[in-house]
């Protein structure tokens, strides 16, 4: 009797298991989404001040503002929506620092460098604050 169970369930085992046929998976063509023009001016704000970054630090500092940060009042947004009266004055206080950080005297340099970044975080701590962290290696500590 023993026997006949120990066979019973070795059957049901084996005939209850059966490989279900697989269902194809469908594949879908991976796309990359594109790059705001915001977020292409961003990325070049943040490589702009990384080089200015390491020419305070090695006490040469020789550049000039970029008229291309001025775009940031019309770079396309990667939302739209966000293009409202707080990004806008933050825009325009992320300008006034950085062209202060052009005409300052060595002196004041770190502390005008630290301030245009800090306008950086600023607007992000509102908006977008994915990029804070990065964003923050950019100040002369």
């Amino acid at each position: 009797m023993r026997f006949n169970n120990i066979l019973f369930l070795l059957a049901l085992v084996v005939f209850g298991c059966k490989n279900q046929p697989e269902e194809p998976i469908e594949k879908k063509e991976l796309v990359m989404a594109e790059t705001s023009e915001m977020a292409q001016l961003m990325n070049e704000m943040y490589a702009y001040n990384e080089s200015i970054k390491q020419q305070i630090i090695n006490g040469k500092f020789n550049n000039s503002f970029p008229e291309k940060f001025k775009n940031i009042h019309s770079a396309v947004l990667t939302s739209p929506s966000d293009r409202d009266a707080n990004f806008e004055s933050f825009s325009k206080l992320f300008l006034e620092a950085q062209k202060a950080v052009f005409e300052s005297p060595s002196e004041n340099l770190t502390t005008n460098y630290n301030a245009a970044i800090n306008a950086c975080i600023s607007c992000h701590e509102v908006k977008c604050v994915g990029p804070i962290p990065i964003i923050k290696k950019l100040l002369i500590k």
